[in-house]
């Protein structure tokens, strides 16, 4: 179990009260370049602010999809052709208990390591 993750935060299940995403702690440098290309970073909006997890800080959130927008990508599709199809994607999938979890923070990315 990782002390610390660093958590790509994908979803939030209100029914169980878990946060789901990638820990990227488990993900080298290759394997991180691959999720940025893959999620196609540049075609997101840069500008979009949120707060989904009642953080102090509002944050920047790679929008996957928005239930207030249509798109062609849901949460769902998401990890069905992009973290399943990958067995290290798979493997650093990660689901937190909200209860549970400590000191939560928003880190940002380094965008030159990621392109």
């Amino acid at each position: 179990m990782d002390p610390r993750p660093i958590l790509l935060f994908l979803h939030q299940d209100n029914k169980t009260k878990n946060v789901e995403g990638l820990n990227l702690n488990y993900l080298n440098p290759t394997k991180l370049k691959k999720l940025f290309q893959v999620i196609d970073f540049k075609k997101t909006k840069l500008d979009e602010i949120e707060n989904l997890i009642n953080l102090t800080e509002d944050y920047f959130r790679i929008q996957i999809s928005n239930p207030k927008k249509r798109s062609a990508m849901s949460t769902k599709r998401f990890y069905s052709d992009i973290i399943s199809s990958d067995i290290f994607f798979k493997e650093s999938y990660r689901a937190y208990k909200i209860s549970k979890l400590t000191s939560l923070k928003v880190t940002q990315i380094n965008m030159e390591f990621i392109k």
